[in-house]
């Protein structure tokens, strides 16, 4: 499901499907699906392997080719050791330094890439859409509950109320979806980098 048909998507929900009468603007729409696909990311980014070249006698590796980067989970180096020899690294202000310096050859890095939803292209799988618009109709539903507190001769209470509970319903859903994710992903987690580990 690309952006836009999520939008679509994100105003059936809301029951907000009428242009000549839009309660949230597509901004706003896209906005709070943009939100739910960061948060999506930080529970179930795109797991990636690049070999990248190492500069001879630099401890500093060029990882530009890595687009969309969320984090980086291991570098091996060099690649031809058993057990595998996995640097120590630090990942600061999108630069890597390794501990030890290269030699010209590949390093092997494991990282985690970005989701992105975009008009024509999307990275998340179709199974997990739903999770996407749980997340955004969830906080447009309750960002207008927040607004209409201060119009209460407006909406009145209960309309008020009604926009909360069912925002807050929703919004539970979805963490519950994002925590199950991220259990999924604990077996692959960074932990398991650490056995061949030189120090």
């Amino acid at each position: 499901m690309n952006l836009v048909e999520m939008r679509a998507r994100v105003r059936e929900d809301l029951h907000d499907t009428d242009p000549s009468a839009y309660q949230w603007t597509n901004d706003q729409v896209d906005g709070a699906i943009q939100r739910a696909v960061r948060e999506y990311t930080q529970r179930a980014p795109i797991e990636k392997i690049s070999d990248l070249a190492t500069t001879a006698d630099s401890v500093e590796m060029d990882i530009t080719s890595l687009t969309d980067l969320a984090s980086i989970e291991s570098i091996e180096f060099p690649t031809d050791e058993t057990p595998p020899h996995y640097q120590r690294f630090v990942f600061y202000a999108g630069r890597v330094f390794m501990r030890d310096p290269g030699d010209g050859t590949d390093a092997r890095v494991k990282w985690l890439q970005k989701h992105t939803l975009a008009a024509g292209s999307t990275t998340i799988p179709e199974e997990h859409d739903e999770i996407i618009v749980l997340g955004a109709t969830g906080y447009l539903a309750m960002s207008i509950a927040a607004h209409l507190v201060d119009k209460a001769t407006i909406a009145g209470r209960y309309g008020t109320m009604s926009y909360r509970a069912w925002a807050r319903e929703r919004l539970d859903r979805y963490d519950d979806q994002l925590k199950g994710l991220a259990r999924q992903r604990r077996v692959i987690s960074r932990q398991l980098y650490t056995g061949g580990l030189d120090v």
